[in-house]
């Protein structure tokens, strides 16, 4: 197994996690999607497709989530 594969995996993982200990949900979801995505390239690669499949889901909900708190801060007139 080549060793940097595995570290790339690991920190997809350490993302995912990390964004566990957010407070703010924008940043939560952000490196939630930062880490799916690098778990689900790492899954891809090593043929384990059930987690391609949860990452992919993931991202997607996180990306959905993000645009919906944008539009609803545009919405109340917030710049950030």
């Amino acid at each position: 197994m080549n060793i940097y594969l595995e570290l790339f995996g690991y920190l997809g993982t350490a993302l995912v996690l990390l964004s566990m200990m957010m407070t703010s949900l924008t940043k939560l979801r952000m490196v939630n999607v930062t880490g799916s995505v690098i778990s689900a390239i790492y899954a891809w690669l090593m043929g384990t497709f059930p987690v391609v499949f949860l990452n992919v889901g993931l991202i997607v909900i996180n990306v959905i989530q993000l645009i919906r708190s944008a539009k609803a801060k545009r919405s109340r007139g917030e710049t950030t």
